[in-house]
């Protein structure tokens, strides 16, 4: 079985328009504060995680700060929601240990999304 989405480990620099864009996205439908769609200052320091579907379509980001916390994390209405969610924080917690970062495995994210939240299909 193919999956469905893929997760890219990212600077913020190689794809801003398609973080802003899912981050944006999530802040029409409601799913997070319009405050939370907004660059700020970390995120040219941070590295992102971006989720994309099969079509190439955007549709989940998280950060991992320089301090090691992983915040921002939105997943857009989708049937893999959870997985995206976890396949996300994976990756961003596989960039933390291999570049030594001060993050810890077992710190908890700062969800930008509740995890009951269920996805539309």
């Amino acid at each position: 079985m193919n999956n469905p989405f893929t997760v890219h480990c990212i600077p913020w620099q190689a794809g801003a328009p398609l973080l802003q864009d899912v981050r944006v996205t999530a802040s029409e439908m409601g799913l997070v504060e319009k405050s939370g769609a907004l660059a700020d200052k970390l995120d040219d320091q941070c590295r992102h995680a971006l989720a994309l579907n099969a079509s190439g379509r955007a549709i989940g980001c998280a950060r991992i700060t320089p301090d090691g916390d992983i915040e921002r994390v939105v997943v857009l209405p989708h049937e893999h929601l959870t997985q995206i969610e976890a396949a996300m924080i994976e990756a961003l917690n596989d960039y933390a240990l291999q570049t030594g970062s001060r993050h810890a495995a077992d710190r908890r994210s700062k969800r930008t999304t509740p995890s009951s939240r269920t996805a539309d299909r």
